[in-house]
């Protein structure tokens, strides 16, 4: 019908009068005109597949090239035969379909139309998802662009899943939603699971555009991974349209917190900034007595009988209750390693009304995530940081503040230059720990060198090497292993019989950072920074100035090192001195940062590079523990192969 034709012709001349505006190209790119530039190796002919309309990016050639706008809405005046075909087309297709596949060429998954350009504008539209066409693939030639990395894992996934339409932003993308499958990209597919994930994608991809999703600036791809995270494989596969429609929607704010890597928000400083919380609960609960006392679920995934960490926030919960009094109940559920164990726990707490669930492990939060989208009036906190979710919130101490000053005593401990340091896993914020431990170091002894080894690195001695290179002082474990309460931790000296003087340790105070969580949902300050921080990942990243970390030195500890420590640990307090501020050299002499602002804590959360004075590195994907690799998995700072992972990846 002409009418239509008039319909598209004006909404062509909009789309062209705005890219005219803004500067943009007008119509189609020609895929010639592209490759003049870039190059090519050759072509493939790859058949027929239905490919999604919405990825056709401009034309092969220049040709007809002017008689569309950028989106492939026909420009030409409706007197034109141009306009008379495109009439009869749209007929045509309304009557009994366009069978006849287009020819397109692709080239870095975008496709450039060959033969058909006015099927494409007729489809286009009428809204229709997909096009059968002919398929070639152009070749591009090799550079080190990350578009060619991920290009070269989409063949390698196209190889044996030949799918198209799902459009993957990052490194591993691909490997990753392999994982999610339980395939890989070294094995073709059967055909059936190759169906399976089509149909799943399709029907995710009709919500997530049904919803405008295109407006978040993320490619309907990289959602479904985020869906997956979230719902797991099997349920995409067999869930109906209307279920992915729902969840979809559920899960909406997980896009927009997710766009563009992820925005976090550290608040470093509790609401108010109010420094003596106790008090104020105190308060608190006179005017709530006659109320339902408030009510918080722990939910652990190991005991305190075998693992430290999960020890040191059962006393934190324990404490919490102290301190608040009858206003505040609290029920821990240990041994939640497992979905169905999870879900239990999460079941009996929403029975009990719970007003906050508390996870203390990142490898807790696919299944904080599954809970938070079941119940989204109930608030869910998990100790990590830097991780991008919307539904669940993030909590941890700014621990490379303790660690600052515990470099510094270590130094002054050091008869030789040497100390050494083991951390536990190379996720977000240990690296930070480290060299913030190594610059506390350096500032006392400027010859002082720190050794690195990993707790997580698998079938090597970590205590014959530190030996071996004469290290007294050592900094290992921040906590006390119930399962071997013999192993020296905290920051120890090995004395010349072979025994270890224990000197101090980092202290978390988890009962105040509770108490200080449970006041800002009592008082609506939870609510108000949710609404006012909308669209980014929220994460309680406080630190010594909020009371809820600090260090412990051992009466061994001499006084003129006490006198020191307590030093600087003032100065830091009132922001004179920071490990991240001022001139910083990375491993071999790079100058990283300068000037006398403290780095962002983006740029401390997420540090990869180590001090010049340390001499160690970070572990491999390969050399890494089970444990440590699920831990890595999660919220890691080294790269993985996640179709290599024990669990094929469906923690990511």
């Amino acid at each position: 019908m002409l009418e239509d034709y008039r319909r598209a012709h004006k909404r062509a001349s909009k789309e062209f009068q705005a890219d005219v505006a803004a500067g943009r190209y007008p119509y189609p790119p020609a895929l010639d005109d592209i490759l003049k530039g870039e190059g090519y190796q050759g072509e493939i002919p790859l058949g027929l597949a239905e490919i999604d309309l919405t990825l056709i990016a401009g034309t092969r050639t220049r040709g007809r090239q002017n008689s569309f706008s950028s989106g492939f809405m026909p420009l030409q005046e409706p007197s034109t035969e141009f306009a008379s075909k495109w009439s009869d087309l749209i007929d045509s297709q309304r009557a009994e379909g366009i069978h006849e596949p287009i020819v397109v060429y692709e080239y870095l998954q975008r496709f450039y139309v060959q033969e058909g350009n006015k099927r494409v504008s007729v489809l286009r539209y009428l809204g229709q998802p997909t096009v059968l066409a002919k398929i070639t693939r152009v070749v591009p030639m090799p550079s080190d662009s990350k578009a060619y990395r991920v290009y070269q894992e989409f063949m390698r996934f196209y190889r044996v899943a030949p799918v198209f339409g799902i459009v993957l932003a990052e490194e591993g993308d691909y490997a990753r939603l392999a994982a999610f499958a339980g395939r890989d990209l070294d094995n073709s597919w059967p055909d059936d699971a190759v169906r399976d994930l089509r149909s799943a994608f399709d029907a995710f991809a009709a919500a997530f555009r049904a919803r405008h999703g295109e407006t978040l600036g993320m490619s309907a791809g990289s959602a479904f991974l985020i869906y997956l995270k979230v719902f797991g494989y099997d349920e995409a596969v067999h869930a109906l349209p209307a279920e992915v429609d729902a969840r979809v929607a559920r899960i909406w704010d997980e896009f927009v917190v997710s766009r563009d890597g992820g925005k976090v928000a550290y608040l470093e400083d509790p609401s108010g900034k109010r420094t003596n919380i106790i008090p104020e609960i105190k308060s608190l609960a006179k005017e709530t007595m006659g109320s339902r006392p408030f009510f918080a679920a722990f939910i652990y995934e190991s005991s305190p009988e075998v693992d430290g960490w999960t020890a040191l926030h059962e006393k934190g919960r324990m404490k919490l209750v102290e301190e608040v009094g009858p206003t505040v109940m609290s029920q821990a559920y240990f041994d939640c390693n497992n979905d169905a164990a999870f879900d239990a726990a999460v079941a009996d707490a929403t029975r009990r009304r719970a007003d906050l669930i508390v996870t203390v492990s990142p490898t807790q939060m696919r299944s904080c995530l599954r809970a938070a989208v079941a119940h989204p009036e109930l608030p869910i906190i998990n100790c990590s940081v830097s991780l991008s979710h919307s539904a669940v919130r993030t909590f941890a101490g700014r621990l490379y503040e303790a660690k600052f000053l515990l470099g510094a005593l270590a130094a002054s401990m050091a008869k030789n230059h040497r100390v050494g340091y083991v951390a536990e896993n190379p996720v977000y914020g240990t690296v930070a720990e480290i060299n913030a431990f190594a610059i506390g170091a350096r500032m006392i002894d400027p010859y002082v060198t720190v050794y690195l080894k990993w707790f997580s690195a698998k079938d090597y001695d970590w205590k014959r090497e530190l030996a071996e290179s004469d290290v007294r002082v050592v900094s290992a474990r921040d906590y006390l292993d119930p399962s071997d309460p013999d192993e020296p931790w905290g920051l120890y000296e090995i004395m010349d019989d072979g025994t270890c003087r224990h000197l101090a340790e980092p202290i978390w105070k988890w009962g105040r950072y509770y108490a200080l969580i449970v006041r800002s949902i009592r008082n609506d300050s939870w609510k108000k920074e949710g609404a006012t921080r909308r669209g980014e990942a929220l994460n309680y990243w406080w630190g010594m100035s909020a009371g809820v970390l600090d260090v412990r030195l051992s009466d061994e500890v001499p006084y003129g090192q006490r006198v020191l420590v307590e030093g600087i640990r003032q100065s830091m307090l009132t922001r004179r001195i920071n490990p991240f501020a001022g001139e910083l050299v990375s491993q071999g002499g790079t100058l990283v940062h300068t000037g006398p602002d403290r780095l962002s804590s983006e740029e401390i959360v997420r540090m990869r590079w180590l001090n010049e004075n340390i001499v160690g590195r970070l572990p491999e994907q390969r050399e890494l523990s089970q444990e440590g690799l699920e831990q890595v998995e999660v919220s890691g700072v080294i790269p993985l192969d996640p179709t290599k992972l024990p669990h094929k990846g469906t923690l990511s």
